[in-house]
């Protein structure tokens, strides 16, 4: 029992998440899972940003065969780093192909490592033993709530099953899930950190309650973060004006909690590509000497393509599925430009919500997503899980925030976006200012 505890101790010093003191260990996270299979009303994931540090950014969605290939070159100019983690851009465990993959590459390559995974917990128990098995031994669960009424204020859907659930149905299936799943991780010797997003006024008053029964089911360390709520980042929660905690919640919070458990101060809310030591920013790419490029960041875009499922050719008004074309514009520095539209097969012939695994379905799904191609996000009123998942897959960007509503105005708002990432244009263009 004592060699146990002390293997424990060892690989929590030498882990920067898990111990103040192991800030001389790097860490590498690998971006290979896009799909995820809940949507939290504080997250907006993005596969093409270089500019923003927070959790489900990247500036380039990997294979595994290219994150391992990343590992290495990062290894090679950062040897101080001892910790590879995937944490997303979706959930590890919504991707459990190339996550199982790329962490079994990475560890033929390095025994003394440690593997890491964070995730939402909904298909934890399916995958745990898996996780084991490949040597993950520090994992992380997000858990907000363990009351369901909460929940459903968190959580629009949960995909389970093959199912979109909703309401307090989705959010009771999924904390069922997450504190199964923590058990069952805790009881195969894994160091569980358990993160939870404060969000005042749905969830502050309730992290207490929340340390205390992941702290009975076996979790070691507990991380209250605060909710990232700027309108900017696009997420529901920003738009809607839901406010982040002040430093004088948060630290009541974790007060509050740290009664039934150890709390984690230090936290970065790192992206889901980052690289380098606790706090630096490193970018995921090296240049192409091979030199590090920490402190700073990638050239923005030059463009961006979306294309918008629309019935009346006005309206964000039509089922990603039921499309037979999309119309296609183009966002650079200098503007909006509609380029020609990209006519598409039907994908969906009856399913409601068209995520039938069929042979003949995947056969569409994959011709559709050709028609697509450079596209880099795709605006529709409604989406099946299934082809959500395939888009994502392949690096575009599916959207349903933006149903019924006005493509005109909707893309006014995505090139602002768009220019706060770039750098400044001169030209005037067909539809808004320049940036």
């Amino acid at each position: 029992m004592g060699e146990l505890l002390a293997t424990q101790q060892a690989k929590i010093e030498t882990h920067p998440c898990y111990s103040k003191q192991a800030h001389q260990y790097a860490r590498i996270h690998l971006p290979v899972a896009p799909a995820c299979n809940i949507q939290c009303n504080y997250c907006n994931r993005k596969f093409d940003c270089s500019n923003e540090s927070r959790p489900g950014v990247v500036s380039k969605l990997m294979s595994p065969a290219e994150a391992v290939a990343r590992y290495q070159k990062v290894k090679m100019r950062i040897p101080e780093t001892r910790v590879v983690g995937i944490a997303g851009p979706g959930d590890p465990l919504a991707n459990p192909k190339s996550t199982i993959a790329t962490l079994k590459a990475v560890a033929a390559l390095q025994h003394e490592l440690h593997l890491c995974v964070s995730t939402n917990g909904l298909n934890l128990l399916d995958h745990v033993d898996d996780l084991k098995a490949v040597g993950v031994d520090h994992l992380t669960i997000t858990i907000n709530c363990i009351d369901a009424d909460i929940g459903s204020k968190i959580y629009p859907w949960v995909y389970f099953n093959h199912k979109r659930l909703r309401g307090r149905v989705a959010a009771q299936t999924l904390i069922d899930r997450q504190l199964a799943g923590l058990k069952a991780a805790a009881d195969l010797g894994m160091l569980v950190k358990i993160n939870t997003v404060l969000i005042p006024g749905i969830n502050d008053h309730h992290v207490a309650a929340v340390a205390q029964e992941v702290k009975r089911l076996g979790a070691m360390l507990h991380n209250v973060m605060p909710l990232i709520a700027e309108a900017e980042h696009g997420t529901y929660f920003g738009l809607m004006g839901q406010r982040s905690p002040t430093e004088s919640e948060i630290a009541a919070a974790r007060e509050a909690a740290g009664q039934s458990m150890e709390q984690m101060s230090h936290c970065q809310q790192c992206r889901a590509d980052a690289v380098g030591k606790l706090g630096q920013d490193c970018h995921a790419d090296l240049d192409d000497d091979g030199s590090s490029a920490c402190g700073t960041s990638a050239l923005p875009a030059a463009e961006r393509y979306i294309a918008v499922a629309s019935q009346s050719g006005v309206l964000i008004d039509q089922h990603f599925g039921h499309a037979t074309h999309f119309q296609v514009y183009q966002l650079t520095q200098a503007g909006i430009v509609r380029q020609p539209d990209r006519d598409v097969d039907q994908y969906c012939l009856g399913s409601t919500e068209c995520d039938d695994e069929s042979l003949n379905q995947q056969q569409r799904m994959s011709t559709l997503i050709s028609s697509l191609e450079g596209c880099d996000q795709v605006l529709c009123s409604r989406i099946g899980m299934g082809p959500w998942q395939s888009l994502e897959q392949h690096g575009v960007a599916p959207s349903t925030d933006y149903a019924m509503q006005a493509i005109d105005e909707v893309l006014a708002i995505e090139w602002q976006r768009f220019c706060e990432n770039s750098t400044q244009g001169t030209v005037s263009s067909e539809i808004g200012e320049v940036c």
